[in-house]
């Protein structure tokens, strides 16, 4: 399993705050770098910028919302981004949720598996240089398409993935969302066939665990709230991500870390989240010394 960090940075920092952690993230030695996309900066050309000028590393979209690019616009997007990279993008999509769809974006919410469908196919006929309805992107033929990977932390999105896309990315799901959620949706898939499980979940290594999942409630509990992750969360036996975070002493967060490997996942995407300095450094350092044991 590799282990990479996942940050938030995008939507609440600067650009060159994010070509900074980017940096860091490599000179670590992790294997890769993943963002959300939603307030804040434009992830995907925050990537083009901080891939530029460090080399390397996987940067990956953790995820972008479909409503906000229509399959063209994005499918231009990422072969510019693509190219800046060399490529090192991997392109984790999601229909988002309907009360940020319909409140935040002003639109409508179709019915999310039949639009994330039609969506994919038309993407990768785009990204492809396939789609005879439209003018292919130029450049998108010269260089291989990123992956794409779908949001899927419930049955009927994880099935649909394991159809259509290259993998999976969760948030706020633990490994038993992994073995009854997303490992039963292989099933169906040719032998073989590669398909990555990126889980993202809040990390702090710390003396002061209760402290700890009360600051991760502080910055991450809003998204509770949510229909997808009620489900989720419900299933992982908890009320919120902070009760799922991986906090503790190191042997504990280490065992954490494992059980998710255990469990199938294939990338484990660290979100370190700390309230003090001390906390932080130390959250940065143990997840490079683990990523290099494994």
């Amino acid at each position: 399993m590799r282990i990479a960090i996942h940050s938030g940075l995008t939507m609440r920092g600067s650009v060159q705050g994010v070509v900074d952690q980017v940096r860091r993230t490599a000179e670590y030695g992790f294997a890769g770098y993943w963002a959300p996309m939603l307030t804040g900066h434009d992830t995907l050309t925050a990537f083009a910028v901080a891939g530029r000028e460090v080399p390397g590393i996987e940067l990956g979209t953790a995820v972008v919302p479909m409503p906000l690019r229509p399959p063209y616009a994005l499918a231009q997007q990422v072969a510019t981004v693509q190219e800046v990279l060399g490529g090192r993008l991997a392109l984790g999509i999601g229909p988002s949720h309907e009360a940020l769809v319909r409140d935040a974006f002003g639109l409508d919410w179709p019915p999310p598996i039949a639009a994330t469908r039609r969506y994919v196919a038309d993407l990768a006929a785009v990204m492809t240089g396939r789609d005879g309805r439209r003018v292919a992107v130029p450049g998108a033929t010269s260089a291989a398409p990123p992956p794409i990977l779908l949001g899927a932390v419930n049955p009927a999105m994880a099935r649909l993935a394991a159809e259509v896309a290259a993998g999976v990315v969760t948030w706020a799901a633990g490994p038993r969302t992994v073995t009854e959620v997303i490992r039963p949706a292989l099933d169906g898939r040719p032998a073989g066939a590669p398909f990555r499980i990126v889980a993202a979940l809040p990390v702090c290594v710390t003396g002061d665990a209760a402290e700890a999942r009360s600051h991760i409630h502080r910055v991450l509990g809003a998204n509770d709230a949510l229909p997808s992750y009620r489900k989720v969360l419900a299933r992982e036996g908890v009320d919120g991500v902070a009760q799922l975070a991986i906090v503790g002493s190191p042997d504990e967060v280490a065992r954490r870390i494992d059980a998710f490997a255990e469990s199938g996942v294939t990338d484990f995407a660290a979100h370190p989240l700390a309230k003090s300095d001390v906390d932080t450094e130390r959250t940065w350092e143990f997840l490079a010394a683990h990523a290099k044991a494994r």
